[in-house]
């Protein structure tokens, strides 16, 4: 069995996952990158260490195929960072159903799937598992979601989730990290939002640099754990 940790990336071809998968690289991890249709290319495809593919992972068939497939060709899944999301402006009385059930399955449901199956396969392994999430702020400040309560509502279910895992870690040898950036200096938050000062916001160079803490021994002692990386926005 091979050494390198075992990486599952979902939603690589983001600007978040970009930047953490070719962070994982750097630290000599195996990386198993998700994308949703062939077509996308990645600056990384051609490194040894990566591998691309190509899943709905809102999709409960197609998610259970990827973890068995990975499981089936490394021999085990270390770590994983579940970045695949979506985010929506809208009030209250904005909100409709159509947009309560997009987020809820951008940004709940390809991570509950992800763990359902990941969880089942990481409880086998001698060595356990970390799953790491993607929270955001407006999620735990009720007054910052008031004007994006579709995102806000769909990202706070993932901290109860991430509570849920860790309540069986000692047991089960799975435990779950969140990362909460404020906002991420992404060239569509620059284009949405060009009078704020981008010098204040998280990059996602800054955020991988907490994947890639998270994914090696030394967050070994870590339970339970949320990195707000707010920045000074």
């Amino acid at each position: 069995m091979s050494q390198k940790n075992i990486i599952l990336v979902t939603g690589a071809s983001g600007h978040l996952g970009k930047a953490v998968t070719s962070r994982l690289l750097d630290e000599k991890s195996t990386v198993i990158g998700t994308v949703l249709t062939p077509e996308e290319s990645l600056d990384f495809d051609n490194h040894p260490d990566f591998e691309k593919y190509v899943a709905d992972v809102s999709n409960e068939e197609e998610v259970s195929r990827l973890v068995d497939y990975i499981t089936e060709t490394y021999g085990q899944i270390d770590f994983a960072a579940l970045l695949v999301g979506g985010f929506a402006m809208g009030t209250l009385a904005e909100t409709s159903l159509a947009d309560l059930e997009k987020m809820y399955r951008l940004n709940f449901l390809t991570a509950y799937l992800c763990c359902q199956n990941l969880s089942a396969q990481m409880q086998k392994q001698n060595q356990g598992g970390h799953i790491v999430m993607a929270g955001a702020r407006p999620a735990l400040q009720s007054s910052a979601g008031a004007s994006m309560v579709s995102y806000s509502l769909s990202k706070s279910l993932l901290f109860q989730l991430h509570e849920i895992i860790n309540a069986k870690t000692t047991e089960t040898g799975v435990r779950c990290s969140m990362v909460v950036p404020s906002v991420l200096d992404t060239p569509p938050n620059r284009e949405s939002m060009p009078d704020a000062d981008f010098s204040d916001w998280v990059t996602p160079a800054q955020i991988a640099e907490t994947v890639a803490f998270l994914a090696s021994s030394r967050s070994t002692p870590l339970r339970e754990t949320v990195f707000k990386l707010y920045g000074n926005a």
